[in-house]
């Protein structure tokens, strides 16, 4: 699993590739492997390979222009009425299909969604999501353009890890 850490970028750019189903239901499948405070699993997810609908959610924030790339999107869905802790529970679906994909040589990138008004409305009208659920992220999934490098210990600061006190 470290490896798959170490090798997890932000991708922004993809080839013009089909990732396969296999590999797409292996991404897919790693998100219900994730943990959910009291069990409850306040989340669902989209996956989108249609390229109009890419499309769309590609002009849904500044930042989102990439998503139009990839071969498939995630729109990670969280049920606020059902947990409290929806936001921690839908970061932990996304980040177990961002390691997956990692892991199958797909790359991926998390394109935030909440906390833009405008844009979880236009998501939730392209795909009909019921007012009362909230929109955490996209995770566009595909064949990287270029190999970034892994990360390495010496580019974080270690300053951040306390032991036994502040």
């Amino acid at each position: 699993m470290i490896e798959a850490i170490k090798k997890r970028r932000a991708v922004r750019e993809y080839l013009n590739e089909s990732i396969g189903e296999q590999k797409i239901k292996e991404v897919i499948n790693s998100a219900m492997y994730a943990p959910s405070a009291n069990d409850i699993h306040p989340w669902e997810i989209i996956v989108v390979k249609d390229s109009l609908l890419k499309e769309k959610l590609s002009k849904t924030t500044p930042w989102s222009a990439h998503a139009k790339e990839a071969d498939v999107v995630v729109v990670v869905i969280g049920h606020e009425a059902e947990s409290a802790n929806w936001v921690e529970d839908c970061s932990i679906v996304a980040e177990h299909i961002w390691l997956e994909a990692t892991q199958q040589d797909l790359g991926s990138c998390w394109i935030q969604i909440r906390g833009n008004v405008n844009a979880e409305k236009a998501i939730k009208e392209i795909f009909g999501i019921p007012a009362e659920h909230r929109i955490l992220c996209l995770m566009p999934i595909g064949v990287p353009a270029k190999e970034l490098p892994e990360h390495s210990e010496e580019e974080f600061d270690k300053s951040k890890i306390k032991y036994e006190k502040y």
